[in-house]
């Protein structure tokens, strides 16, 4: 006999298959990400329709068979309905759902990147802040929240807590402040330090600014996260390319989704 089961999720992949069929990659908070397939959701007169689309979040009704999870009703708890209306909010949450998927597996618990992805999700639906400002924030904790979390209290080697400005050191995770970093450049590059310069090799200047926001994104709770100001410019686009360079460095491969938001920025 078939097990039925039901679960909360949001769709972050769809892949049509078959007569109106779908498959749905959901991501929940006790089981991670999960397949499902819809048969029938692309019917316009399926009961399945709404909750089969992209950035939907509901509760899904479903059975097992054999290996694969089969989509049997449920209802939307949350459609983002402005996220398909806006070529670049489309775009920025396409992006935001393949760095989850990156991050999440089939089986491990996943509430922080749920919670994580559904705020972003609001925040650029109801564009509460610059998108750039919520690309940056939501890439710099799903990193810190994946394992590469930078420690920003201080000098890596003096430990100063303040400069203008610091220097990033991607890969280490690090900050150095302009003396200690000053120092480390004039240090005949040998032996193991030489290695230490080679895997550093990005550096990253943080103004006292860009180095507060960064340090509000790792520290504040998920629910605030985008609560913080970038007046200037300059600064707001600092911000935005540091942490997706640090994102991208960790991950270590780019993202197709993050091309063509880029290249289609209105």
């Amino acid at each position: 006999m078939a097990k039925h089961e039901a679960i909360d999720g949001v769709v972050v992949r769809v892949k049509d298959t078959g007569d109106h069929a779908r498959y749905l990659s959901l991501l929940t908070a006790d089981r991670g990400r999960i397949s499902m397939l819809a048969h029938g959701s692309r019917s316009v007169h399926s009961r399945q329709m709404a909750i089969s689309q992209l950035y939907t979040y509901g509760n899904y009704e479903f059975y097992t068979k054999g290996t694969a999870n089969i989509l049997k009703g449920g209802s939307t708890l949350r459609i983002f309905h402005e996220l398909s209306t806006d070529i670049d909010r489309m775009n920025l949450a396409a992006y935001l759902c393949d760095v989850i998927c990156e991050f999440t597996d089939e089986g491990v618990e996943a509430e922080d990147f749920l919670r994580l992805l559904l705020n972003s999700f609001h925040a650029v639906s109801r564009e509460l802040r610059p998108m750039e400002q919520i690309k940056g924030a939501f890439e710099l904790r799903a990193a810190a929240m994946s394992g590469y979390m930078p420690d920003l209290t201080g000098c890596a080697t003096c430990g100063r807590p303040h400069a203008d400005p610091f220097y990033l050191d991607v890969m280490n995770g690090a900050i150095l402040c302009g003396e200690c970093h000053a120092k480390a450049q004039m240090r005949p590059p040998t032996g193991a330090y030489a290695d230490e310069i080679r895997e550093a090799g990005i550096l990253g200047i943080l103004s006292p600014a860009v180095c507060a926001a960064f340090r509000y994104c790792l520290s504040a709770p998920l629910s605030r996260l985008f609560s913080f100001e970038l007046k200037d410019a300059e600064e707001l686009h600092s911000f935005g390319r540091l942490s997706e360079t640090y994102l991208l460095s960790h991950v270590g491969h780019g993202f197709e989704s993050l091309n063509f938001y880029r290249s289609m920025l209105t």
